[in-house]
């Protein structure tokens, strides 16, 4: 099975070290696709110039020019371009690190069944890529299993996920997706709703609905730490969506019986709760904070509502 890995591009300083990482791969990808978004065109110049352009022939590197529109803009041009020309994609965000293995055992575990996403445990690591003492919570079952590969279908993944308003499996840098999870992202909405923020989750935890998540149950890269990411910035529009992201997959999974009404209470009294008060003084989140108590109390009507403020708040911030 074949792979193409697309590179999101924005921050230069990482290129050295992501492309160490790609080409220390046992069983590299098939095809490397960057998009590049830099504000300089940076990327454009270091790849396409001596002597990195000959030390990476081997790679079959691609640069595309961004699209200097925002980071969902950017996103979805890389998987566009990809176009399901390989059975498989990896998104790798720039900043992220891949080790050896990373295409050898995902290739290897698509091909012990028929999965839409599979996704491997990664560390945390500092700027300078060191491992940190730090990682992703799982849960319980997963963390002790003795298998390497777990399979997982959408209802175990939205309990363990949004019923525990907690993502677990990471995001795109430790994934590898078949066509339909990957579009997902694209079309950023799920049964009319919108998914801004968690593209990713969604896209795991939604696209196991028609084949399973496959969890690869060990450490194949890192997620980087630094001041420039989102979750870095409590109150920048990305890390807003990301938190009431949460609230939109809850009412998804409610309305496909993927998920309890139990569950789906948890989810959305906790993430309602957290908005109406780390928001409390942010007026883009007024309208939508005024949906909230009715949403908590689970009053007729009040998931209408809190979607028509949710829409409109990607439609005004959801580019990033």
């Amino acid at each position: 099975m074949k792979i193409t890995t697309v590179i999101p591009a924005y921050k230069s300083q990482y290129l050295m070290e992501l492309l160490a990482s790609l080409a220390q791969q046992t069983e590299p990808p098939e095809r490397i696709i960057f998009s590049d978004d830099s504000p300089d065109q940076s990327f454009t110049s270091m790849l396409t110039s001596e002597p990195l352009q000959s030390l990476i022939g081997h790679l079959n590197v691609t640069v595309l020019p961004g699209t200097r529109r925002g980071a969902y803009a950017n996103w979805s041009q890389c998987i566009n371009a990809w176009g399901g020309q390989t059975e498989l994609v990896h998104i790798l965000c720039d900043d992220d690190l891949i080790y050896p293995q990373f295409y050898a055992r995902h290739r290897h575990a698509h091909m012990t069944g028929n999965f839409s996403s599979t996704v491997s445990r990664r560390w945390y690591a500092n700027e300078a890529g060191q491992p940190l003492n730090k990682s992703l919570t799982l849960p319980e079952a997963v963390d002790l299993h003795p298998q390497r590969l777990l399979s997982l279908d959408a209802n175990t993944l939205f309990v363990s996920t949004v019923g525990r308003a907690a993502n677990w499996l990471g995001e795109v840098s430790n994934t590898v997706m078949r066509a339909e999870a990957a579009n997902l992202i694209v079309q950023r909405q799920v049964d009319g709703i919108s998914i801004a923020g968690l593209e990713d989750l969604a896209a795991f935890i939604c696209g196991a609905r028609e084949r399973p998540l496959c969890y690869l149950n060990e450490h194949l890269g890192c997620f980087r730490q630094n001041a420039g990411q989102n979750s870095a910035k409590g109150a920048s529009a990305a890390m807003k969506c990301s938190i009431m992201g949460y609230l939109g997959l809850a009412l998804i999974g409610l309305r496909r019986g993927l998920i309890s009404e139990e569950h789906a209470h948890y989810c959305i009294d906790m993430v309602g709760q957290n908005v109406l008060w780390h928001y409390r003084d942010e007026a883009d989140t007024q309208a939508i904070r005024d949906t909230l108590p009715a949403l908590i109390a689970g009053a007729p009507g009040a998931d209408e509502r809190y979607l028509h403020a949710w829409h409109d708040f990607v439609a005004a911030h959801g580019h990033y």
